[in-house]
C-alpha cells in the first residue's frame, strides 16, 4: 500500500512539475510555429492569410503584436531570422504551390522572392548563404530536402526519402529533420550531415510523433505526440518529458523556445502561447558557458577567453593553497594583472567550478 502510494505521489509530481501555463492568449493565426532571436518570439500559424506575431518577452505585460501578414489566400509553412532578414515559406492554400520569400523586419510589405513554383514546403533552415527546404512533390508525393544559394538562386537536392516532415533545426554539422509519418507512419527524426560528399537520412530518435524539433545546448528538444522532450546529442535513447498539457481541457503542445529557465510553446485549437519554468536550464546553461572557457598568460597577465558580460568570481591559488588574488571578471574586464606574484606554479579558480593551471 505504502509502495503504491508513493508511486502515485511521484506520478502526480511529476505532471505538476511538467504542467504548462498560459502565457499569450488570443492569437488568431492557429499557431503552431516558434522561433525565438534576441527574447522575441516569432509566430506562426497555419491559418491563411498566414501572420507573423510577434512577442517581446521584455515586455512586462507580453502580448502577440502582428508584424507581417501574406496576401489572401497564401498561408506560411516555414519561417527563419537572420539578422534583420525574415524568410518564410509562403504557400498559395489552394494548391500547395511555394515560394521562398524573405524581407527586413523594418520594412515588411518590401518582399523579395528568392524561388517560386515549389512544392509544399513545410520547412526552412538558413545555414551561411544557403537557405535548406523540404519540397513536397505535389503530383508524384514523396519529399526531398533540398538547398538553394540565396544570392545564386539554383536548387540542389540535398536528400530524398522524407515522408511528411514538420520541422528542422541545425547543429554542428547535421540538421535534424522532425519527420511525423516516416518509419511505417511511426515517426523518425532524422539526422544529415551536409558536410558529407553524399548526405544520408539517418534515425536519430525513431517512434516519435515528432512536430517542432529545437536545439538548445547539448539537446535536441522536440515535440512528441503533443508532449515536449529532451534528449542529449551525447546519447539521443536518453529521453526526457519535459512539459505537457495535462488540465481540463488538454491540447498539443505543437513546438518549444526557450529564454532563460522558460519553455514556450504553442497551442493551435485555443489560440495560445503557454510556458513551463524549468530552473535546471540556468545550471545546464551556467555550466555550457564554463565549458566552452579557456586561459592564457604572460609575465604581467592572465587572459581569460569565452567570458561573458556575466560577472565571475576569479580566485588565484598558489599550490599551497594560498589565495594570492581575487577578482570579478567578464567579456569586458578579462585580465588580470600577476605582475607582483612569483615565478612559479598557480591555480586560477572561476566560480568555484573550473580551474585551470598556468606557469609565471
Amino acid at each position: 500500500m505504502k509502495t503504491k502510494l508513493l508511486f502515485t505521489l511521484l506520478i502526480t509530481s511529476f505532471y505538476l512539475q511538467a504542467q504548462v501555463t498560459d502565457f499569450v492568449t488570443g492569437l488568431t493565426n492557429e499557431p503552431n510555429r516558434l522561433i525565438i532571436d534576441n527574447d522575441v518570439i516569432y509566430v506562426i500559424g497555419v491559418s491563411a492569410p498566414g501572420e507573423i506575431i510577434e512577442i517581446d518577452l521584455a515586455n512586462s505585460t507580453p502580448s502577440g503584436n502582428v508584424i507581417f501578414t501574406t496576401p489572401n489566400g497564401f498561408g506560411i509553412g516555414g519561417i527563419f531570422k537572420d539578422g534583420d532578414i525574415i524568410y518564410i515559406s509562403r504557400y498559395d492554400d489552394s494548391t500547395g504551390v511555394s515560394s521562398l520569400i524573405s524581407f527586413n523586419i523594418n520594412t515588411p510589405s518590401s518582399t523579395t522572392t528568392i524561388v517560386s513554383n515549389l512544392g509544399f514546403v513545410s520547412t526552412i533552415e538558413k545555414i551561411n548563404n544557403d537557405l535548406y527546404f523540404t519540397d513536397e512533390d505535389l503530383t508524384n508525393g514523396g519529399t526531398e530536402l533540398k538547398k538553394v544559394d540565396i544570392s545564386n538562386p539554383i536548387i540542389e537536392t540535398v536528400v530524398s526519402g522524407l515522408t511528411n516532415p514538420q520541422d528542422m533545426e541545425y547543429n554542428g554539422n547535421d540538421l535534424y529533420i522532425g519527420d511525423r509519418d516516416a518509419g511505417g507512419g511511426t515517426g523518425i527524426i532524422y539526422s544529415v550531415d551536409i558536410s558529407a560528399g553524399t548526405p544520408t537520412l539517418n534515425s536519430f530518435i525513431s517512434n516519435v510523433n515528432a512536430r517542432g524539433v529545437y536545439v538548445y545546448n547539448d539537446f535536441l528538444y522536440f515535440s512528441d505526440s503533443g508532449n515536449i522532450k529532451k534528449a542529449p546529442f551525447s546519447n539521443p535513447s536518453n529521453i526526457t518529458t519535459e512539459a505537457i498539457d495535462n488540465d481540463g481541457n488538454p491540447e498539443f503542445l505543437r513546438d518549444v523556445v526557450i529564454s532563460g529557465t522558460n519553455l514556450y510553446m504553442p497551442q493551435e485549437t485555443s489560440g495560445k502561447i503557454v510556458t513551463k519554468e524549468d530552473l535546471t536550464l540556468s545550471i545546464n546553461n551556467f555550466n555550457s558557458q564554463l565549458l566552452n572557457l579557456s586561459i592564457y598568460n604572460n609575465q604581467n597577465e592572465v587572459y581569460i577567453n569565452g567570458l561573458s558580460n556575466e560577472n565571475r568570481n576569479v580566485k588565484i591559488f598558489s599550490l599551497t593553497g594560498s589565495k594570492v588574488l581575487e577578482r570579478i571578471s567578464n567579456s569586458n574586464n578579462n585580465s588580470i594583472d600577476i605582475s607582483n606574484l612569483t615565478n612559479g606554479i598557480y591555480l586560477l579558480n572561476i566560480d568555484n567550478i573550473k580551474t585551470f593551471k598556468f606557469v609565471k
